[in-house]
Order: structure tokens, then C-alpha cells, then sequence
């Protein structure tokens, strides 16, 4: 299908995006949106639902509501305002399903259905609409937090993120390292299409391959790789003898041999830098840290003593321990237990031990936490975070560390433009170790 022949149906679930974007930093711009979009096709319908105004009042950005209104009007987009009926529940998410679905049996001509969410409840409604043979197109704020389901149950999909990353992947991967990684999973992705096609009987034309590399992995995207098109990955593919063209018909085969691309022999990040170096570095992260969080960034014993000590109060709070209401109904707690709280017992326990922390730095280290999703919550005023309530553990605490230091990592990159960042300074800034082991963890949480 060209892309004349693809008309689109968009649909913004305007409480999801507005509060996941505002939470990553990233600007309200729906017009990168419609551009992606027009890509692929025709933007017939355009709706988004929710509550704008008081969402913007729960980001701190109601001065901009006018603004972020007329922005959504001039791209085209009927914003259908439903007011929340109680302090804490609207019915948007339920609007925008019935409208997909009512589109989708109403309007044949509807080829695609873009949803922008990342909200794994959707996946019922994708579902659906592949049932319907629509394609499901689904908009992600960020890689970092989609869930896999909504990935598999996804015909394509694409980050509102990667949208202000510019045309190259050179601000999205900082490392030859990881770039590298990335081309060499597209490329075992790309041999393993032309193998399925080949079985199947069917000539791997270009066009057939980039169908069924995304019918296998709905978020494959070429310019993350720094390609322009396709075609240009195709040709890079073949430069490194991953597959071979048959000139006379267009169509490729798998390579007999087929050799990954490796990075260039420079010598790891490690080899490039002395520990004087390393040190600088780490300290210019720790500053950029600090200035982010608005706290003194604290070092590796007094943020693993925070995480120990809210442990010990969850586990105290809920009255059993953490492991054993994992994968259960979230329990319900008798009164209010929102994050000042928490922030406050273990302040105070801190004290008690002799840690020297400020109230601050435990309250920053614990809104990290509930970033993320560490946590079950239940928030009364969309408008107030103070009023979230922690309700159960989401994450087994052994993985809140890394959980943690995720986000951190993620701060910097999106902080430093100018220069890759390097896996030794991370190391040391959030270990304070540059040994193999630390760095290979240092690289797992970077390709998390």
C-alpha cells in the first residue's frame, strides 16, 4: 500500500502524553507528530481526549494551556475536553476507545489508527483493530517505559522522544559501542527476513523487506542507525557483507558469510581516558546531577542507605515484606501514606543512625523511586503531587538501585550535548568503581 492509499486516524489520550512528556523534559510540540505521521500517510481524523487544562495544572505548566491549546487547533486536532466527575477519574481513556472503535467499523476507508499513549491498557483496543485489519500504529513517549505488550501488539511503532533527536543517531547513541550493537541486531533482523521470505516463496524486494522487518519488530527504525532512508540501510547492509543484490531483479539474499560490523579499533572508552580524566568527568556529571535535582548529589553509601531505610518502611508500613506482595493486589491502605511521608520517617531514621542526609536528598532519591514506577499508587489531585499515595511495591527492591540509576543516566545524556558520555565517569559517579564488572553493568543500564 502507498502512502496515498493510507489514511490515518489519530488519537491522543492527552493525560498520558502531556504528563509522560513533561515528566522527561520534553517540550508539547503535536505538530512533530502530524509530520511523522504524514509520512506514512493521510491525517484524516485527528482527536484527543482528556482534561488539558487541569493536566497542565498537575505539570506546573497551566501558564502555557493557552499556548499548547492553539498549537493542537492550527495541526488540526479536535480536542475533546472531559472534565474529571471525581478528584482522581475521568472517563477519557473509555471515550477514546469507543471513538476508535466506532471509527473503525464506520469508516472503511481508515487504513491506519495511530494511538499516542504508552499505556498498556490500550492493547485490548490494538487487538481489536488488527481484528478489523487496521494498522496499528502506536505513538510512545518514551523507549525507556514502553511495555512490551503494547510493542507486540503494535503494527508500527515510533518515540515522541527520537522526534527532537535530530537526522543522525549521533545524539541518540553517544557510543560507537552502542551504535554498532543497534546496526548489528537490525542486521541479523534484516537476514532473518529474507530467510522467512525465501521460504515462504517470496522475492525480497526492498519494499517486501522493510514490510516484514516491521511485522517482526513493530519499533525498527533505520534513522536510529543514522540512515536516510531504507534504501541506504540496505546499501549499508551490503557494503558489509551482511547480504548481497541481485542486480538483475532488485531483490537481496543472505550473505554466505555474513560478518557483523564491529566498532573501529580505538580502544574501548576506558583506553582513552587516564584516571585524572575519569575523575574530571565524573564530577562534571555529579554537578550536572545536582543542578537537575536541585539537591547535593549524594554519594554511593548515603543513596544506598536512603534506599535500605525506605525498605525498612514499606516493609514495616504494609505489614509484610516487599517480596511477598510483589504480583499481588496492590493493598489499600487504611489513611494517606504519600511520598512527604515516607520522606519524612526516613529522614528521621536516618538522624537516628547518624546518616547525614538532608530531607531534601531522601525526598529526591524516593520521587526517583516513583519515576521509576517502582511503586503501586493511588493519586487523589491530579493536580498535587503530594497527595500521591504509595499503595505496594511494583519492582522487586533489589532492582530499585538500577532502576534509579537509569534515570540518572538518562539526565545526562539528555544534558550533555556536546560530547559522548562516557561509561568509565558513569562508573565511578555511581559506583565509584571503574573495574570490568562495574562496567559492564554501566553498559547494561545504558541499553536497558
Amino acid at each position: 500500500m502507498s502512502n496515498a492509499e493510507c489514511n490515518i486516524a489519530l488519537f491522543i489520550d492527552l493525560e498520558n502524553f502531556i504528563g509522560s512528556a513533561v515528566t522527561l523534559g520534553l517540550p508539547i510540540d503535536i505538530s512533530k507528530v502530524i509530520i511523522k505521521l504524514r509520512e506514512m500517510g493521510n491525517v484524516r481524523i485527528r482527536k484527543a481526549y482528556g482534561d488539558m487544562q487541569r493536566t497542565l495544572l498537575s505539570v506546573r505548566l497551566s501558564g502555557l494551556y493557552h499556548e499548547i491549546r492553539r498549537d493542537f487547533y492550527t495541526n488540526l486536532i479536535e480536542v475533546e475536553d472531559i472534565p474529571y466527575l471525581t478528584p482522581h477519574k475521568n472517563t477519557s481513556d473509555i471515550k477514546l476507545v469507543v471513538e476508535a472503535l466506532s471509527v473503525g467499523y464506520q469508516n472503511e476507508y481508515i487504513t491506519h489508527f495511530a494511538i499516542l499513549a504508552s499505556d498498556r491498557d490500550y492493547v485490548p483496543l490494538y487487538q481489536k483493530l488488527r481484528a478489523l485489519n487496521k494498522t496499528v500504529i502506536t505513538i510512545g513517549v518514551d523507549q525507556m517505559h514502553m511495555n512490551p505488550m503494547v510493542r507486540e501488539a503494535s503494527d508500527r511503532l515510533f518515540y515522541y522522544e527520537h522526534l527532537f533527536l535530530g537526522d543522525t543517531v549521533s545524539t541518540l547513541y553517544e557510543t560507537e559501542e552502542e551504535t554498532f550493537a543497534l546496526r548489528n541486531e537490525y542486521f541479523e533482523l534484516l537476514t532473518r527476513s529474507i530467510k522467512k521470505l525465501e521460504r515462504d516463496n517470496i522475492a525480497p524486494a526492498a519494499d517486501v523487506l522493510l514490510a516484514s522487518m516491521r511485522n517482526a519488530r513493530s519499533d525498527f527504525d533505520f534513522a536510529l542507525i543514522g540512515c536516510q532512508s531504507f534504501s541506504h540501510f540496505l546499501r549499508l547492509a551490503t557494503e558489509n557483507g551482511c547480504i548481497e543484490e541481485n542486480q538483475q531483479d532488485r531483490t537481496f539474499r543472505s550473505a554466505p558469510l555474513i560478518t557483523m560490523l564491529q566498532p573501529h579499533a580505538r580502544g574501548g572508552v576506558s583506553d582513552t581516558m587516564n584516571e585524572a580524566d575519569v575523575r574530571k568527568e565524573a564530577k562534571i556529571y555529579k554537578d550536572l546531577l545536582s543542578s537537575v535535582l536541585k539537591i547535593p548529589f549524594p554519594c554511593l553509601q548515603k543513596r544506598q542507605a536512603i534506599l535500605a531505610a525506605i525498605r525498612e518502611v514499606l516493609d514495616r508500613r504494609f505489614g509484610v515484606t516487599i517480596n511477598e506482595i510483589l504480583n499481588s493486589e496492590p493493598p489499600q491502605p487504611d489513611h494517606d501514606f504519600t511520598l512527604n511521608d515516607i520522606s519524612d520517617i526516613v529522614f528521621a531514621n536516618l538522624q537516628a543512625k547518624g546518616v547525614d542526609v538532608s530531607r531534601g536528598v531522601v525526598y529526591k532519591i524516593l520521587f526517583g523511586l516513583h519515576i521509576a514506577r517502582c511503586f503501586y499508587e493511588y493519586r487523589k489531585e491530579v493536580s498535587d503531587i503530594t497527595s500521591l499515595e504509595i499503595t505496594g511495591v511494583a519492582k522487586f527492591y533489589e532492582v530499585w538501585e538500577e532502576e534509579l540509576y537509569k534515570i540518572y543516566i538518562g539526565q545526562i545524556r539528555n544534558n550533555i550535548k556536546s560530547r559522548p558520555v562516557k561509561n568509565t565517569a558513569l562508573a565511578q559517579l555511581l559506583y565509584e568503581s571503574m573495574d570490568d564488572e562495574t562496567l559492564k553493568k554501566i553498559e547494561y543500564l545504558r541499553a536497558s
